[in-house]
């Protein structure tokens, strides 16, 4: 863990009580595995032993935060600004506690106080995504492509950086970062040692040992966590457990395309179509170009048979991929409706598309030949 080492040696050895160093040492273990609550019970056993053990203070602070317990996190993080050496690591806590707490301007400049040639971790994406709370889109983007830039394999930046490109109508930049963000979604879950576990849990099909550890870990702020999470219950196909991470996660973040189509396709999944057709609803609103939300929103209106809704959706998705083979039945399927309540000259031409879509659907090529003989009459 990044933070842990970089905290980790202020004070030798010899200089600390053994019991302090005792607690201290187990606090790094559980603290590299992600346990926060039991970490910061043995750093502040380690406090007891000896009060003036700045990494057990520091390393507080950090299980304070990962908890969401800002209230005692801050003060120590406020000490830990004092101390010579600590003020980049403390600037970078207390910015986001500030962009949490939506105090944008403090925690710009929070995070512009790091220096650029010692980055702590992440606070360039930090930084980006303050700007974008403020809507100040173009320095959002500026500082998200220098966060891109030294960091490439994070999919969190490349999403935002596709949602400040959306925002600016930047449709096509957006695309490319909205894909890269989906190819880079394993990279963050493999980085994490619990979701490994929780993982490893699933695979044995311990669908209650997971649940029971990972429901723990998605009680966070976290989006990219809870993410993370709902992605690993959604491919096991644990629906019920899903659809409690991504209900979390959309409240988090109402904004996400992505969140408001995991979200939609696991309350499909769950036959909850009135809960599938808003939130697939959503994610094309608020990504237009979303080729399988945009699927999704097609085939739950067709089955709804709100067809004139259906026809329009499905269209636009068999232009984002001409090549899918069910979006090309249900819009051939939709056509051939819509037939029925058009002129002949109309219903000719929907029939001819739609047979061109499907060429082997003999009731379509009757329906055209007979809409062809009927104009003729006419």
């Amino acid at each position: 863990m990044i933070l842990l080492l970089m905290l980790m040696g202020a004070a030798g050895p010899n200089a600390v009580p053994a019991a302090a160093r005792a607690h201290l040492g187990s606090g790094n273990q559980l603290m590299q595995a992600e346990r926060y609550a039991e970490a910061a019970g043995e750093f502040e056993q380690a406090l007891r032993r000896d009060s003036a053990l700045s990494e057990a203070r520091d390393q507080l602070a950090v299980c304070y935060f990962e908890l969401r317990d800002y209230a005692r996190a801050q003060p120590l993080f406020d000490q830990m600004a004092a101390a010579q050496g600590s003020a980049p690591i403390a600037a970078y806590y207390l910015g986001r506690i500030d962009l949490i707490e939506r105090h944008f301007d403090a925690a710009i400049r929070r995070f512009r106080s790091i220096p650029r040639d010692h980055p702590v971790r992440d606070e360039l994406y930090f930084l980006g995504s303050s700007y974008y709370k403020q809507e100040q889109y173009q320095e959002s983007v500026e500082i998200l492509r220098q966060a891109a830039a030294g960091n490439p394999r994070d999919s969190r930046i490349h999403q935002l950086l596709a949602r400040a490109y959306q925002k600016l109508g930047r449709g096509k930049e957006a695309e490319k970062e909205f894909a890269e963000t989906r190819r880079l979604h394993d990279y963050y879950l493999e980085g994490s040692a619990a979701i490994g576990r929780c993982r490893a849990w699933l695979v044995q099909q311990k669908i209650e040992e997971a649940w029971n550890l990972c429901r723990a870990l998605a009680d966070t702020d976290d989006v990219d966590k809870i993410v993370a999470i709902g992605m690993l219950f959604g491919q096991a196909e644990q629906f019920r457990q899903a659809i409690q991470v991504w209900e979390k996660a959309a409240e988090l973040d109402p904004d996400s395309s992505e969140i408001q189509y995991n979200l939609a396709l696991t309350c499909f999944h769950l036959k909850d179509a009135r809960q599938a057709r808003d939130h697939a609803a959503a994610a094309v609103r608020l990504r237009p170009d979303f080729v399988e939300a945009n699927i999704l929103y097609g085939t739950i209106l067709y089955m709804g048979g709100e067809d004139r809704e259906a026809l329009a959706v499905l269209t636009h998705a068999h232009e984002l991929k001409p090549e899918d083979g069910t979006v090309d039945r249900l819009l051939a399927e939709e056509l051939a409706i819509a037939a029925a309540n058009q002129t002949c000259a109309q219903a000719a031409e929907s029939l001819r598309k739609a047979m061109a879509l499907q060429p082997d659907l003999p009731a379509i090529s009757a329906r055209l030949a007979e809409t062809k003989a009927r104009c003729r009459a006419e």
